[in-house]
């Protein structure tokens, strides 16, 4: 012969202690257990002052500055891809590639290379 057995499961209301109606664990609104004052944590570096290395973010167009250098410093290295720019200057090679296309649009480099892309200065005039 088969019996099934079943579960009771308490009620929502009769399992919860210290909820909304639960008046003698309540705090009153506004209190905290931690200070809330602005020098209660040292700040350090913010989001948008500093990378996750700890080194400063640049300004808008800086990169373009640092990436112009580094290829008027290495002309040897050239035609480089945007890996071995973006080591020579410690940035990554995502932003350095977005950089240099933006570089070829104004004229200041040129693609020697489609794939691998490389890039090589521009003429000067």
């Amino acid at each position: 012969m088969s019996t099934t057995a079943t579960k009771s499961k308490p009620s929502r209301t009769s399992a919860r202690t210290g909820g909304k109606g639960s008046k003698s664990s309540a705090k009153p609104k506004g209190a905290s257990a931690k200070p809330k004052s602005a020098s209660a944590k040292p700040k350090t570096a913010s989001a948008k002052t500093a990378n996750k290395d700890g080194g400063k973010r640049l300004n808008p167009g800086a990169l373009d500055g640092l990436v112009l250098g580094y290829m008027k410093r290495n002309r040897k290295k050239l035609p480089g891809t945007s890996g071995v720019v973006g080591r020579g200057i410690k940035r990554s090679p995502g932003a350095i590639a977005n950089c240099l296309e933006r570089l070829e649009k104004a004229g200041k480099v040129k693609l020697t290379n489609k794939k691998p892309r490389e890039y090589n200065l521009a003429a000067s005039k």
